[in-house]
């Protein structure tokens, strides 16, 4: 099946601001004209030189500018045959849902909820103490420090919830402003000569952040479809094996299970974010070494 961009490449979609770049290259290039016809009027060789190799530049960045449009086409058509022809923003998007609004706050529910259930079990009903040969003891005493333990993992989990989040309107803002306006900007800069640099590092970070950062979560997600069933089951069973059921018993072994999913989606709320912006920031260094190469020689060649 062929794969095509989802991007929206019509008057209304990312690529609407060509116009306006176009329209300020035609406004710097006749500029730079107009100083060109200058030098030769007052006789300045120097000028005249600068200025041709200034325009040959400007040409140059004009045929830039549509090479580069070519190929985040050719990023977009290759990352969406990954996702199967989805955009992958939606696809990463979907994924962290899952963990942010779905599984997340369900199994601190239960934590919260067996840690009432605890203090409950250790306070208001707790029976009188057993005594045998003398020595008396309370059977439910250890509930109180199970109820604090559950506590501090759910309020661990609190700040990862919300890093989650975040991630969500990370990827919104990359997906609506990257291409809609850092690239264009990244474009104007490039046609200006004293800021060509600065234009090919904006339009680097534009290209890797929109196609490399969602990407990374399509893996997770890929990794999370065909493997996140055998690791919690892997989980549930290390989890089983160490005998803990029995102090557990009051929820039976909910809270368990709830600390072992919430054990699962933690690495990926962690890593993914790290690893996404380390490879975005590592793309856009090795495209910037690409974008910023001058292909005129200096003046006087």
């Amino acid at each position: 099946m062929a794969v095509s961009c989802p991007i929206d490449l019509e008057a209304g979609g990312y690529f609407s601001w060509i116009p306006i770049v176009m329209l300020f290259f035609t406004i710097v290039f006749l500029l730079l004209s107009l100083f060109y016809m200058l030098s030769k009027f007052f006789s300045r060789p120097d000028w005249e030189a600068r200025f041709k190799v200034e325009l040959a530049r400007m040409v140059i960045s004009l045929f830039f500018v549509f090479g580069i449009l070519s190929f985040a086409v050719i990023l977009c058509i290759a990352t969406s045959s990954i996702t199967e022809g989805a955009d992958p923003f939606d696809t990463a998007k979907t994924f962290m849902v899952g963990f942010a609004l779905r599984d997340i706050p369900k199994n601190l529910a239960i934590l919260w909820n067996s840690a009432i259930m605890s203090r409950v079990e250790s306070t208001l009903i707790t029976p009188l103490p057993s005594c045998i040969a003398g020595v008396c003891y309370n059977p439910s005493a250890g509930a109180f420090y199970i109820a604090t333990d559950l506590e501090a993992i759910a309020n661990i989990m609190l700040p990862i919830a919300a890093s989650l989040v975040i991630q969500m309107v990370v990827l919104d803002v990359i997906k609506q402003f990257f291409l809609s306006l850092l690239l264009p900007a990244g474009f104007l800069l490039k046609i200006l000569p004293v800021t060509r640099d600065a234009g090919a590092y904006l339009i680097a970070a534009a290209l890797s952040f929109y196609f490399v950062f969602p990407m990374v979560y399509v893996m997770g997600d890929l990794i999370h479809k065909e493997m996140g069933k055998g690791v919690l089951k892997d989980l549930e069973n290390t989890v089983s094996s160490m005998n803990l059921g029995d102090p557990y018993s009051f929820d039976e072994g909910e809270s368990l299970k709830a600390v072992t999913a919430l054990a699962y989606v933690s690495p990926f709320a962690l890593t993914l974010p790290l690893l996404a912006v380390i490879l975005s920031l590592a793309s856009a260094r090795v495209l910037y070494s690409v974008f910023s190469k001058e292909f005129i020689g200096e003046v006087g060649m």
